[in-house]
């Protein structure tokens, strides 16, 4: 009868025991799924934010004639300077001094009948109806002269505030109507600089705020205050429109400029920004994301505030520092063992 080695028996179970673990863990290994994960961060409600704009006049006049005729002259060039009152430009003004010529030769006669009937009214011998009359021939001759000065007057363009001659759509020999504008008056003294700002971020402008302003143009950096606030979306870019008021005394700030706004808002929202590559949506439409614990995927649900830049502020039972998984989740589950490769 063959001695049972229990020494040896022993340590075949130790090496196979061994053996079965090394299986085991191999086997768990190779059903983990690779993940890449990324860190939450905390919010400071701070939100900044860049936009590009485009300067804009604070006002601009469409000036016309207020008469019709032919330009003859035009005194101003475009990107000039002007002050209130100065002469713009002339129309043929022919027409007009004749007009008065004619007013005026019927207002002296209208006076000089005025005075050969004033004795005979004053001692009682002209009849009361030819004295009224007499009056209002005056009075129409007189209105008349006005008429006439005021066409002459009309004949000439004059620049209504100061400011900077923008377009010139007219040159001498061309035909003008009222309704036609003849030039552009802008008021630069103060810009505007016009963003447009998406339905997402309207909330967080307020008037009286302040933005930085970069003009490459000019190589220079100003501050400015929202001063306008649209209410209205455009129809095509979904928009807003926001105006910047911007001080210009030098002038040396263009409409149509190309600059580059920052602005800085305090947002009141609480929660923590995620990278937007981890959310997920069930069935049900709730969003949730996956979090590795214990070397498995643990599903959390999370409720989105707002975007902010490219990450997303949210809600939820996130635990501090987690590794939140940001790629390769398509395939997991609450549970799923999972292994981080970055």
């Amino acid at each position: 009868m063959k001695k049972v080695n229990h020494w040896a028996v022993a340590g075949m179970l130790a090496i196979a025991s061994c053996t079965h673990k090394e299986n085991t863990a191999t086997v768990e290994n190779k059903d983990a799924f690779n993940v890449q994960v990324a860190q939450p961060t905390s919010y400071d409600g701070i939100i900044q934010s860049g936009y590009s704009g485009v300067v804009e006049a604070q006002k601009t006049t469409a000036l016309s004639f207020a008469t019709m005729g032919t330009i003859t002259e035009i005194f101003v060039e475009e990107g000039q300077a002007v002050s209130k009152g100065q002469l713009l430009a002339k129309v043929n003004a022919s027409n007009a001094q004749n007009a008065y010529q004619a007013a005026m030769a019927s207002q002296q006669q209208a006076e000089d009948a005025y005075r050969r009937m004033k004795p005979m009214k004053e001692n009682g011998t002209l009849p009361e109806i030819k004295w009224i009359e007499v009056e209002t021939g005056l009075a129409q001759a007189k209105a008349a002269v006005a008429i006439a000065q005021k066409t002459i007057n009309d004949c000439n363009l004059y620049a209504p505030a100061s400011g900077v001659i923008g377009k010139k759509n007219v040159q001498a020999g061309m035909n003008v109507v009222p309704t036609m504008t003849a030039l552009e008056l802008l008021s630069i003294q103060t810009v505007y600089v016009k963003i447009p700002v998406s339905e997402n971020e309207i909330s967080q402008f307020k008037k009286g705020e302040t933005a930085q302003i970069t003009i490459n143009a000019l190589d220079k950096t100003i501050a400015g205050t929202i001063k306008e606030i649209g209410v209205s979306a455009d129809i095509l870019s979904r928009t807003y429109p926001v105006k910047i008021e911007v001080q210009n005394t030098t002038g040396d700030i263009k409409p149509g400029m190309i600059c580059s706004v920052q602005t800085t808002a305090q947002d009141k929202r609480s929660g923590i920004l995620i990278s937007n590559k981890a959310l997920q949506k069930d069935v049900n439409g709730n969003q949730f994301i996956y979090v590795v614990q214990n070397e498995k995927a643990e599903k959390v649900t999370v409720k989105t505030i707002a975007l902010v830049d490219n990450q997303v502020l949210v809600q939820g039972e996130v635990p501090q520092n987690a590794n939140i998984i940001i790629s390769g989740q398509q395939k997991l589950g609450n549970g799923t063992p999972v292994k981080i490769i970055n």
